[in-house]
């Protein structure tokens, strides 16, 4: 064992050989220092584990020293006796208040002062282990504070995802930001849940990803996911054996983790980790954290599936009931679809614009797609006389269609509180609702503007404005797309949002297309007449 260093500064020759004598009997290293600036710049250079400074020193004293010691980092800590004739409170009181730990006064007993020295590396020894678990300690507790905050965010942006494979990048992220590894796939099971398949891999050749197929009791991968059981692989040292080989060749790498992704009593699939930078084997704590991700990956899987599933049983029976409106409405043809063109149009217009970007996402262009067919599906409960009347209306015959907005929001609705809040129904039930009003305020049926009208709602207005002038009428004929252009022009601000108008005014060309496309046949003309 090493033995301990004592640092002697002291302009006293006759005591520094004393001292030394004793000391080095005793088991110390001795390091002797004539004056307080070359015990400093000794105290620096050696890191003895207690320092002896006398107080009347030249050059430097005792106590500049000791001050000088503790405002440098890589010396504060080290124990100082000091040594002086003087041995009144106030020396003493000025030699603590300069950092010492302890005081001898001359002439001492050596054997007290070896004791004493003894002592003091003992503290100073204690004091360093309570430093480095402190150390330890912050280390650990910043290493938790930051996977907790990994984890969060990463639960908070898989509630937010909309899509499979929106969920797999995020998993991806985690477990790289987790861990380090460079390597990471996930593996779900087939149509026939017989086989497992790479569904997202990174670190790996896409071509390779893309073959990967084993049987689910096969490898490691296969093992995990029939018994839901978390596999750790160590690293081999070089040892060669069939363990090494864990799904397939093209996963042979090591320390490698392997856990299930399980919701309820569904296994979803396997998630893999390995290629930690450094190789070292993942700790407790890493485990931890990775099976906390492919337990929020499943319960966001099986979420997702769940609402996919929903949506798509969602547009199918909103489909239908667009249908309704439109075979009671004899005049419609083909308007609802060409709305639906026409919104999707409009909608990836408005979704490259900064100041629409954030609400026109994908997801509302294609719930929009979905759900601008319904904007009159309350039509259905206006009664034939009125709502195929060939004439105009009159003001109270006016006054009752105007309620197909109400009609059509409370039916919705009503399906709206048996699913549960679902943005595709919300967007149906804001269209069928509020596509009469007006941006000035001046529409019906609740008179809102501006901003206040749904974008949705405003987005529905203008297309189904434009179909209605371009398309023939029993009671008019059909206006052309130059001339529909210059009236949609001239209620910007009125009628319609300017900043969608601007956006129609983008697309004109698309907009025209359609409507030649999607005309109404002449016999549907004929049988409207």
């Amino acid at each position: 064992m090493k033995p301990c260093k004592v640092l002697i500064a002291d302009d006293d020759r006759n005591l520094t050989f004393i001292l030394r004598a004793h000391l080095a009997n005793a088991g110390f290293e001795v390091v002797i220092c004539g004056n307080g600036r070359e015990g400093l710049e000794k105290a620096k250079q050696e890191k003895p584990d207690v320092i002896l400074l006398d107080i009347q020193m030249p050059i430097m004293d005792g106590l500049e020293v000791t001050r000088a010691l503790r405002a440098d980092a890589d010396t504060e800590n080290i124990p100082v006796i000091l040594l002086t004739s003087r041995g009144s409170k106030d020396d003493i009181v000025l030699g603590l208040d300069a950092g010492a730990q302890d005081y001898v006064v001359k002439p001492f007993d050596i054997g007290e002062l070896t004791a004493r020295v003894r002592s003091m590396i003992s503290l100073g020894r204690a004091q360093q282990e309570i430093d480095e678990l402190n150390r330890r300690l912050k280390d650990e507790v910043e290493s938790k504070t930051k996977r907790l905050e990994l984890l969060y965010k990463y639960v908070r942006d898989l509630n937010r995802a909309t899509s499979e494979r929106e969920i797999y990048d995020l998993v991806i992220e985690a477990v790289q930001n987790a861990t380090g590894c460079r390597r990471v796939s996930i593996m779900t099971p087939d149509i026939e849940r017989e086989k497992l398949i790479c569904k997202k891999a990174v670190g790996i050749s896409p071509s390779v990803a893309e073959k990967v197929c084993i049987e689910r009791n096969s490898g490691i991968a296969g093992q995990v996911f029939t018994t839901g059981r978390t596999v750790v692989a160590k690293a081999l040292d070089g040892e060669t054996g069939s363990d090494r080989h864990y799904a397939t060749h093209d996963f042979l790498s090591t320390p490698l983790i392997s856990t299930f992704m399980m919701s309820g009593e569904e296994r979803l699939g396997v998630l893999n980790a390995t290629d930690k930078p450094d190789g070292s084997p993942f700790t407790p704590e890493e485990i931890e954290c990775l099976c906390s991700i492919a337990g929020s990956a499943a319960i966001a899987l099986h979420n997702e599936e769940h609402r996919s599933g929903l949506t798509k049983s969602i547009r199918a029976l909103l489909r239908t009931v667009g249908l309704l409106s439109e075979f009671r409405d004899e005049e419609t043809g083909l308007h609802l679809e060409r709305v639906a063109e026409y919104s999707k149009i409009l909608g990836k217009r408005l979704s490259e614009k900064p100041e629409y970007a954030a609400i026109a996402t994908p997801g509302f262009v294609e719930d929009l797609y979905q759900a601008a067919p319904l904007h009159d599906v309350g039509k259905v409960g206006i009664c034939d006389d009125i709502l195929n009347k060939p004439g105009k209306l009159t003001d109270e015959e006016y006054q009752i269609m105007k309620t197909h907005t109400t009609i059509g929001q409370r039916t919705l609705s009503l399906a709206m509180e048996e699913t549960g809040p679902n943005p595709l129904l919300k967007m149906c039930v804001d269209i069928a609702h509020c596509h009469h009003e007006r941006w000035d305020g001046n529409g019906y049926p609740r008179g809102i503007s501006g901003e206040d009208i749904p974008l949705a709602a405003r987005i529905v207005a203008l297309v189904d404005a434009y179909d209605a002038i371009t398309s023939q009428r029993c009671y008019k004929q059909a206006s052309s797309h130059e001339e529909t252009i210059e009236i949609i022009k001239n209620d910007s601000g009125k009628h319609f949002d300017p900043g969608i108008v601007s956006a129609f005014l983008e697309v004109l060309d698309q907009f025209d297309e359609i409507r030649s496309q999607k005309a109404d046949s002449a016999a549907e003309l004929v049988s409207a007449i």
